[in-house]
């Protein structure tokens, strides 16, 4: 998700006029102080295209017996086997500079046509968890999770925390930032979904990196519910913080599910 090309909502328009007929040269000042306040936020996070990133290429393994363990306590035996064929498939991963991500996979021979299917879901789930995964995370740790300095916002000073509010074409973007600047919650208000997305941080000496999160997602008039937890572990590669381990769980319409991936053998590479 992109934080720019941003426009003031009607009702910061009205204000904003009325603040210069009122106080000339006060309005300015407010959004200078409040443009203070947003570069000092975005200086407080761990940035990837701060430090220079051009890429990073990782291979993933899942832990298959993790995936499948509700299925082996009623099929231990079928399960075994289906879990030594699925450690011989290999992905990877490309991350771009701008934190976009291509999975690779190799194919495993299929002994029928439903096994064939089932595998076919498998290379296609594992790309979308991936591709999703770090959408949301290039928000967080590529760039800093707030506006660029020339997006127009509205920010409240809160009594706990600030309130950004600002538009990424047509969504709708709010986030909840304390006063340490450590973004608590940003909610995304789209034509055809809503999301809240919570992050947690641990601070590192370049800035806040986030360390896990929790999402809902909901598609238009309530359908297709989604809820994740998600925590990753980290590793330096070429000086640089790429996730080691990736634990997801969560349920869609209201069915578990749970995910662990390994990113081992990285390689990174900076402008």
């Amino acid at each position: 998700m992109t934080l720019k090309n941003f426009v003031r909502r009607g009702t910061l328009i009205l204000a904003g006029c009325a603040l210069v007929l009122l106080a000339p040269g006060a309005y300015a000042f407010q959004q200078t102080a409040k443009l203070e306040v947003l570069k000092k936020a975005r200086a407080s996070y761990y940035s990837l295209k701060s430090e220079r990133m051009s890429g990073f290429h990782c291979d993933m393994t899942p832990n298959w017996a993790s995936l499948l363990e509700e299925q082996r306590k009623t099929q231990p035996a079928a399960i075994d086997a289906a879990v030594d064929r699925l450690k011989r498939l290999r992905f990877s991963v490309d991350v771009g500079a701008d934190g976009a991500a291509k999975v690779t996979h190799n194919e495993i021979t299929a002994d029928n046509d439903q096994m064939a299917q089932g595998l076919s879901q498998i290379y296609s789930g594992m790309e979308q968890m991936t591709t999703g995964f770090f959408q949301t995370w290039t928000v967080f740790v590529v760039t800093p999770p707030l506006p660029e300095l020339t997006t127009e916002f509205e920010m409240q000073d809160l009594p706990q925390q600030y309130s950004l509010s600002y538009k990424d074409g047509a969504t709708d973007v709010v986030t909840l930032m304390a006063q340490d600047f450590a973004v608590s919650a940003v909610k995304v208000t789209a034509k055809d979904f809503e999301s809240v997305i919570k992050p947690r941080f641990s601070k590192t000496a370049k800035g806040y990196l986030m360390t896990s999160y929790d999402a809902a997602y909901e598609g238009a008039g309530g359908k297709d519910k989604t809820v994740l937890r998600v925590a990753i572990e980290y590793q330096p590669v070429e000086g640089l913080q790429v996730p080691q381990k990736l634990d997801l769980k969560g349920s869609y319409n209201g069915s578990p599910f749970q995910v662990e991936v390994a990113f081992s053998g990285c390689t990174a590479a900076r402008q």
